[in-house]
Formats: C-alpha cells, structure tokens, sequence
C-alpha cells in the first residue's frame, strides 16, 4: 500500500517553470538525483514569493521522490510557515500527507486529504487528494473511530466519501455488528452509485442474520478540558471489557462534554447500530440532555451515568441511572441527621464560592427549614485563602445581634437591639453556635476552615460537612477541632477491599493509579452493572432495578425505584479517626 501511494505520488505531479528548464529536464527524465542538487543551492537562497515558492515546491516533491524523508519534511514546515496563502500550498499539504502515511499516521495523513479536498480550487490538486485518500481507504488502514471521525467531519469528494462508508460497513461487519454494516452499506451506495453493486454483494452476505453483536455506547469528553477525566472513564471501562465476552462490545464516542454534541451522536448511534445501553455522558448538563431524550424516545434501553451529580436526572426515566450520589441527597442526609439525631434546630453555613458550594447550601437549608429548624447565617469564602478572620467575624456579629436581642427580650427591655460596647463585645467574647455546615470541596479546605474556628472565637457544637471532607488532610489540617465533626458522603461500606484490588488492577494495566474524584472506578461499576445483566430476556432497565443493589468499587450502590443511587453514609472524627456512624431512632 505505502508502495501504490509512493509510485502515485510520484507520477502524479507535472511541472511549469521554464526559467529552470535544465532542472525540469532532468525531472521529466527521472534524473531525480541529477537534479537534486541544483534545487538544492537555490532553495537555501534568500526566501520570497514568486520563483522561490516554486523551488521551494519543486525540492520537497524531488527529496520525497528521493526517500529523502527527514529533508522533505523540514522543508515543507518550513514552506507552510513562510508561504501560508501559497497557491502551492495543496501540492505541499499533499507531500506531507503522504509522509505521514509512510511514516505509519495515515489517520494524520487522510486528515490532511480531506482538508485539501474541502479548501482547494484547483481540479489537478482535487484529484490528486482524492485519489490518494481513496487509496487509503481502498487499503484498509484506519480504524471504525478514525473512518467515523472523517465521516462526521465532512469528506468534500462523493467518490472518496462513498470508499470511506464501504469500508466502515465492512468494518463494522468483521466486527459482527450487522446493523451497522447494513447501514453503511447503503450510505456508500447513496455516497457512490459505483459502489453498488459492491455493496449489494455485501449486504447479501448478511442476509439472515440478526442485528449482530449488542453493543455498549460510551459517552466520553476525549478532547477539551475534561480530555483527561474521560481517559480515566474509557481506561476503566476497558478494564472491564474482557469480561464481555461474547455479550456485548463497546463503541467509544467523544462527546467532548457538550451536551448538543453528547444527544447528536447518541441519535446517530442508535439508528446505525444495535445498542443496547448507553454509560455517560460525564457531566451533568450532558447526561441530562440524552437522559431527557432517551427516557421518551428509548424507554427500553438504559442510560447509566457513572458521575453525574445533578439532582433529578435518573427521575426523568425508568431507565436512566446515576451511579454517583446527587449533591441534594448529601446536603440533606447530614441536615436530617443533625436534625433528628443530634437534635440540632439552628445552623450557619459556611459556603465556598461557585457552583458546589452554592447548591450545597441551598439544598441543605432547604432540608433543615423542611425539618422546621433555621438557618442564622450565610456566608462565602474562598477557598484556599490561609485565613478567614473576616469571614467569621461576620458570623459572630450575626449570633451576637440575635443573642443580644434574646437577651434584652427575656429582660422585658423595650430597645431589644440596645448593647453596650459592641465593638468590645466582638473583640473579646465567645459567641455559640449549635452547628455550622461547611461544604468544603476538599480534605485540605474542610481542615484549614475547621482549625480557625476557635481562632475566632467561636464556640461550635457540631462542626458538619459533605464529602469533600473525606480525606487525611482534613485531620491533618483540623487536629483537635475535627474531633467530633460528622459529615456525609458516598459508597460507605465493603468498599475498601474492592478498591484496593480495582487500583491494584488499574495500575497494572495503565501504568498510573485510579483518579482522586472516582471516574474510573464509577464508570469501571457502570459497565459491570450492564454487563451482569446481559444477556437478558426482560428489559435491561427492569432487570438493573429487580437487582436494586449491586457491590461497587468504591462501596454498595442502592438504586431507588427512581434509579438514583442513595447510598450515603455519615462519618464522624473520634478520637483522631474517621469512624462511620450507624442510623439513629428517630
């Protein structure tokens, strides 16, 4: 193939320079070394448009000629920086495309094809990429993800296009996914009526056959910001993937954490091939959009995102699952439990900045005032700053107006707000309050926020959080003041030894340990959850929720009859340690 491509290339190109006509001769004659060094005194002359941008053109096309690889390289990079509205600029776009294909890249190298076919004007340089493009689809070197990227970024050429949806059917027909082969199939012959009677023949090879293999739809950011969290989804989703045997296969998609995109290539899925479920998207907005659609349109086919927090999105179907704990379920399991068991009926709230930290406090002074008890105060910080002095006095100028009023109210004055010396009084005294929830993102904030709240004189009963508090810093950070503190979070119980052996397998396979925030291990259970379902002959949806419970790596996962996962547990500091603290009567 790499040969076929070469031996293209090279008698594809004709030349127009009469100033060199010696040098064209010896071109036209195949005297490609003859000519070389000429070309080669003249292109390390001074650079300018007009002959040096032919030159420069006709010594990269000679090195690639000459399998003088690393010299046609440097050159055409050179050129595409120097001449960037060059009307050469296909015939160099197309020498470099065809030395990614000898250099084993021939996804970069088709890219580059593609892109000269959608910009250049010129016929000659059209055919040119087509014909080398159509070669490398004619020889089978790309993978269904790359033909599929291709395919959605526009091929501008019905013939190469058409090669491009034969080969992807074909693909996806080795592969055993028969609906998807079918439909290729007769894109390409929409693309390519040339293509028939191939297809056709194709297609006949599949006749009688079901849909082919199940296939598992994974929604994933593989590029943009959230590239990496995605890498971590894909890796421990294909941790997995041997244990699929012959039930199910996988198709990765990149969503790129946009929720538009995410609901588009999800149609294109469905109708193209058998899937069966869907795991993702990643982020909330994204898993709402395609759980929205999904649960009208796909009822019987289950959506399962591993990382989702957004409350309510496993509520818009029976068939769409949240494996991690909504934001909602923590912010109110603490307040209920320092309501109803550590019988608290006032609370401050300390709140980082953005998104977390403001639907944390709402959601847990909605669940307090639910209870009856009341929120005093409110107030943001932001997190990371090494002191918070402003903040809390705030907080104590708030509790010392209510006490005063307290106060002057159980006296019978009239001036219920009277006091003397309030300036000394918030310079010098000790102001109480029953408990502050502090919904700190992070082990290390939670400590920082908890070590300086007798700094400022502030008596606390219950210093409460969520589950950014999990981790060693806190306690590192919090020393004594930790003690006693409870907070909520998720996968609590039987987790520990499935965690470690699921990091130990990770690692060994990646070469890097699971991620801090969970995405690896969630989306490793989703695929499990799916794949301990299969075959099935009721509803994957019904057989996910007859099971109810199912062993995760980070702990047990509880579907409510909804499909969101309630298993929150609570975990205090006793004596240094994170202990995890059973249900109280009520």
């Amino acid at each position: 193939m790499y040969f076929i491509l070469f031996l293209l290339f090279t008698l594809s190109f004709g030349f127009a320079a009469p100033s060199y006509n010696e040098i064209l001769k010896k071109i036209q004659a195949g005297d490609f070394a003859g000519a070389n060094p000429g070309l080669e005194a003249l292109v390390k002359s001074r650079w300018k448009a007009g002959e040096q941008e032919k030159i420069a053109v006709l010594y990269i096309e000679n090195n690639l000629r000459l399998g003088q690889l690393d010299n046609a390289r440097y050159y055409a990079s050179l050129f595409l920086d120097f001449f960037p509205k060059s009307e050469y600029r296909s015939r160099i776009e197309t020498a470099v495309a065809i030395l990614n294909v000898l250099d084993r890249k021939p996804y970069l190298g088709a890219e580059t094809l593609r892109r000269v076919l959608a910009y250049a004007k010129n016929p000659v340089a059209k055919a040119r990429a087509r014909d080398l493009l159509s070669q490398i689809f004619s020889a089978d070197l790309l993978s269904v993800n790359e033909l599929q990227s291709l395919l959605e970024k526009g091929i501008d050429d019905k013939s190469a296009k058409g090669l491009a949806q034969l080969g992807l059917g074909y693909k996806m027909q080795k592969e055993n996914r028969y609906k998807a082969a079918t439909y290729w199939y007769n894109e390409a012959q929409k693309s390519n009526p040339a293509l028939a009677e191939k297809a056709n023949a194709l297609k006949g090879a599949l006749e009688g056959k079901s849909a082919g293999k199940p296939v598992i739809l994974v929604l994933a950011p593989l590029s943009g910001s959230y590239s990496e969290l995605g890498n971590y989804m894909i890796q421990g989703i294909l941790l997995y993937a041997d244990s699929l045997k012959n039930k199910a296969q996988l198709q990765v998609i990149d969503d790129h954490a946009d929720p538009a995109t995410a609901l588009k290539k999800v149609k294109q899925a469905l109708v193209q091939d058998s899937v069966v479920a869907v795991i993702g998207p990643l982020l909330s907005a994204g898993a709402a959009t395609v759980a929205a659609w999904m649960s009208e349109r796909t009822p019987q086919i289950p959506l399962i995102t591993p990382t989702a927090t957004d409350d309510g999105i496993a509520e818009m179907g029976r068939n769409i699952f949240q494996l991690n704990v909504s934001s909602t379920r923590l912010a109110s399991s603490i307040a209920e439990y320092a309501i109803d068991c550590l019988k608290i009926n006032e609370f401050a709230i300390m709140a980082p900045h953005g998104d977390y930290g403001s639907l944390m406090a709402a959601e847990f002074q909605r669940a307090v005032e639910r209870k009856g008890g009341v929120i005093l105060a409110t107030k943001n910080y932001v997190e990371g700053l090494p002191d918070y002095q402003n903040e809390f006095k705030l907080l104590r100028d708030r509790k010392l107006t209510l006490d005063t009023r307290r106060m002057n109210m159980s006296k019978g004055n009239s001036n219920v707000s009277a006091i003397l010396k309030r300036d000394s009084w918030l310079a010098d005294s000790t102001l109480t309050f029953p408990a502050i929830f502090i919904p700190s993102t992070n082990p290390a904030g939670a400590g920082l926020m908890a070590s300086q709240v007798a700094f400022n004189k502030l008596r606390v009963g219950n210093l409460l959080g969520s589950s950014g508090w999990y981790g060693r810093e806190f306690l590192l950070n919090a020393k004594n003041q930790a003690e006693g503190s409870v907070f909520s979070t998720a996968f609590l119980s039987s987790g520990e030894d499935d965690s470690k052996t699921f990091a130990d397998k990770f690692k060994d396979k990646w070469q890097r340990s699971p991620d801090e925030n969970k995405v690896a291990g969630l989306s490793y259970d989703a695929v499990r959850i799916i794949g301990s379902v299969l075959p099935n002959s009721k509803s994957l949806p019904d057989a996910i929720l007859q099971r109810k419970e199912f062993n995760g790596i980070y702990g047990k996962i509880s579907f409510t009859p909804s499909g969101a996962n309630e298993n929150v547990g609570l975990i205090s500091v006793e004596q240094g340690k994170f202990v995890e603290k059973s249900s109280c009567q009520k």
